[in-house]
């Protein structure tokens, strides 16, 4: 993968994290780790549905952006489960964490020399499992979780990105039948 591809990713979703933060504060604090993967399953839908007509009609949210959603909305469940609802934590201390998380799977993806086959719909898979089986999951398995469709949703997005491809140009991408 393109190194300066990675960083840009990361740089935009870090910004994008730190003005939602600014606007919001902390509110996803006292949202239910599952009711945050309903929204990444919505944002998913979203992108397979854009990809399988080729066109979007609601222009405001383009699928980077949806992109960078879900990679948030995955680190901020990350986040969630490395603190104590009742803690008080300030706004470095999550963009500490934030930065950790992001570095972390930044490294992963830098030093791989040959990837797997990742999809949208193996994502899809995922977050169904997870949602399926909340109450069976361990926070230390939603982290596994949470870190391996994170990894998944960064290589999606770079391959959107590579692929040059954006929402104003029409688009078709072939998915799989994999559901």
């Amino acid at each position: 993968m393109n190194n300066i591809s990675i960083h840009v990713v990361i740089n935009n979703c870090k910004k994008l994290f730190k003005t939602k933060l600014k606007n919001y504060d902390m509110s996803w604090k006292y949202i239910d780790n599952y009711s945050i993967i309903d929204l990444i399953i919505a944002k998913t839908i979203r992108i397979i549905n854009i990809q399988k007509k080729g066109f979007q009609i609601v222009k405001e949210e383009t699928i980077e952006n949806t992109y960078m959603d879900v990679i948030n909305y995955i680190i901020i469940i990350m986040i969630k489960l490395n603190i104590n609802d009742n803690d008080k934590i300030s706004y470095h201390d999550i963009i500490y964490i934030y930065t950790q998380k992001l570095e972390k799977i930044c490294n992963i993806i830098e030093h791989k020399s040959q990837f797997e086959y990742v999809s949208l719909n193996q994502m899809l898979k995922n977050l169904l499992y997870l949602k399926n089986n909340k109450n069976k999951i361990l926070s230390h398995e939603l982290e596994e979780m949470a870190f391996k469709i994170l990894y998944i949703t960064i290589l999606l997005y770079l391959i959107f990105k590579s692929m040059n491809i954006n929402e104003e140009k029409n688009y078709y991408c072939k998915l799989e039948n994999e559901l």
